[in-house]
């Protein structure tokens, strides 16, 4: 799969919400696993956070964050969980292309993203890649189910019961700003 077959898929669906087209191309993967017999990564039916076989994961903690760092071969086709709060998604190493409300995007390292709470993505991992993902814990917690309970959704429903809803304000640097204005006008 690549970039633009992952884009047809996305664009196959083209008149439905963002949020019942996701879950209509999961429903699809899987369908199709289960009528192949391929292993699926699901856990208790989509009621927690799912840490596929094809993914490494290493857990981070400290006063006020909790930084996530996944590794993922190639190839791999995953869905998100829904996030509830925002975060900076930083990719190390590698090459991602996933949806979002704006249609597929492709994602090369290093770079690094701004995810919105109600952002659920469909990933595909065009090289082994490296993800950090940094997320408030002003809580201190460390156990990863009530970490998860507190900064991830599973169902929409769930998501819009959910009281957390921090967003993203971006401040610019006002000398930063008039150095790149200025190279401009050169």
């Amino acid at each position: 799969m690549s970039k633009n077959e992952l884009q047809k898929l996305w664009d196959s669906e083209v008149q439905l919400p963002y949020r019942e087209k996701v879950e209509k191309l999961q429903q699809v993967l899987v369908n199709y696993c289960k009528n192949n017999n391929l292993d699926l990564d699901v856990a208790k039916e989509g009621k927690r956070v799912v840490y596929p076989i094809e993914t490494k994961y290493n857990h981070y903690f400290s006063k006020g964050l909790y930084i996530r760092e996944m590794f993922c071969k190639k190839g791999y086709l995953g869905f998100t969980i829904i996030h509830n709060t925002a975060n900076p998604l930083f990719l190390m190493k590698g090459k991602v292309a996933f949806s979002s409300e704006d249609g597929v995007e492709e994602l090369t390292a290093p770079t690094f993203i701004l995810t919105k709470p109600g952002t659920k993505r469909i990933c595909y991992w065009l090289e082994d890649s490296t993800i950090v993902t940094v997320h408030p814990n002003p809580d201190g917690l460390t156990d990863l189910d009530k970490i998860e309970k507190k900064m991830f959704s599973s169902t929409w429903k769930q998501y819009d019961d959910s009281l957390e809803r921090d967003v993203w304000e971006m401040i610019y640097h006002k000398d930063y700003n008039k150095k790149i204005e200025n190279e401009k006008d050169k």
